[in-house]
């Protein structure tokens, strides 16, 4: 686990809800889970590592600097956020898990409004997650580290099922084809990527 952050603890307090007087080490191990598990599944792992080597150098600029400030800080803010929650609301204690509620006292968890905050904050997450996937498609050659990962121990970026189309055809198969597909309105493409493939491709088969 790293120890290079992408944004800090002060930046998770200034744009989410978050009391002040919430311990810094919380805020410190959800930013790092965050940036480790969630934007380096969606970036890969050389990507990641390369934009936590340019941070930790001051050498980060271009188009990875874009990148960073006007994607991956707002996934990452919310990814920090949806970690930091169990932190904050949550205690493992010998009779279970407990919620503070000041000082020394604490009250056994109300789990439905943990769940009902937390999946608010998801929802968020994955709002901005979206952007910074569409951004990598759009911008493949420009981050080559992208289609670098070979090793078991490096994650290719994995942008999700929920960024796939609901249907997928193969050409020829038992009579029916892709033109007849479209002609039907089966959704065969993501609606969310109008120009993969572009229009009146269907023309040609």
């Amino acid at each position: 686990m790293t120890d290079t952050l992408i944004i800090s603890e002060a930046y998770l307090r200034q744009f989410t809800d978050i009391n002040n007087n919430v311990d810094n080490k919380f805020l410190t191990n959800a930013v790092r889970e965050a940036q480790d598990i969630h934007i380096q599944r969606l970036t890969g792992t050389v990507l990641y590592e390369k934009i936590l080597s340019d941070i930790q150098a001051n050498t980060l600029t271009g188009a990875y600097k874009t990148l960073v400030d006007d994607y991956i800080q707002n996934a990452l803010l919310y990814a920090a956020y949806y970690e930091a929650l169990e932190y904050i609301y949550m205690r493992s204690r010998n009779n279970g898990l407990l919620m503070p509620t000041g000082g020394e006292n604490s009250e056994k968890v109300d789990g439905t409004w943990y769940d009902r905050k937390r999946e608010s904050v998801k929802n968020k997450m994955d709002w901005y997650s979206e952007k910074l996937v569409n951004y990598l498609i759009e911008n493949t050659n420009t981050f080559p580290e992208l289609n670098e990962n070979s090793f078991l121990y490096q994650q290719y970026p994995d942008y999700g099922s929920q960024f796939r189309s609901p249907i997928v055809m193969r050409y020829g198969v038992r009579g029916y084809h892709w033109k007849q597909a479209v002609e039907c309105g089966l959704p065969i493409t993501d609606s969310r990527y109008p120009q993969f493939p572009p229009p009146g491709w269907a023309k040609n088969y």
